[in-house]
């Protein structure tokens, strides 16, 4: 009674329809199976993924390394003690105790200061104790400075001593 085999007469061009050739068809089973693993699959995406934060301590570190300026035209008297370093193109007059000292070409610094590092690019007067004591072409040194490991530049101006420490 009934046909399994039964065909369609109706060309699906005449009923408004493109007949999909195999192209399409294996086109459409490529873009499924795509699909599908891009919902099984984790995304990898810098845009899913969740972003890093900093801890307040890393925050604190990071700091920590950049240097403290004193800018030019200001001026400071008196007593700092501080880890890092600073840089100095203002006028800084005191004790100083800090990791790293830099006198900017503008800068000067008279005191006492103690530190790991000192670079003098401006004018220092004073007493200084440091490992390494670097001095430019720029520089002016008016004192008594110990040091460990030193470095001079032609043209540099030094009045007073310079002491070496093993």
């Amino acid at each position: 009674m009934f046909n399994k085999s039964k065909t369609n007469n109706v060309n699906p061009t005449q009923a408004g329809e493109q007949t999909p050739d195999a192209e399409d068809l294996n086109n459409d089973v490529e873009n499924q199976d795509e699909l599908n693993e891009a919902v099984t699959q984790p995304a990898t995406n810098a845009i899913s993924q969740p972003t890093q934060r900093t801890s307040m301590m890393d925050m604190i570190t990071t700091a920590a390394t950049k240097p403290s300026i004193l800018s030019e035209g200001f001026s400071f008297r008196g007593e700092i003690a501080a880890k890092g370093a600073i840089h100095v193109e203002g006028a800084l007059n005191g004790q100083i105790q800090v990791d790293e000292l830099t006198i900017g070409a503008r800068g000067q610094v008279e005191g006492v200061v103690t530190c790991s590092s000192l670079h003098i690019k401006g004018k220092f007067s004073g007493t200084a104790t440091c490992n390494e004591l670097i001095v430019t072409s720029s520089a002016s040194v008016d004192g008594h400075v110990v040091y460990q490991t030193l470095s001079v530049q032609k043209g540099a101006s030094i009045k007073g001593e310079l002491l070496l420490i093993k």
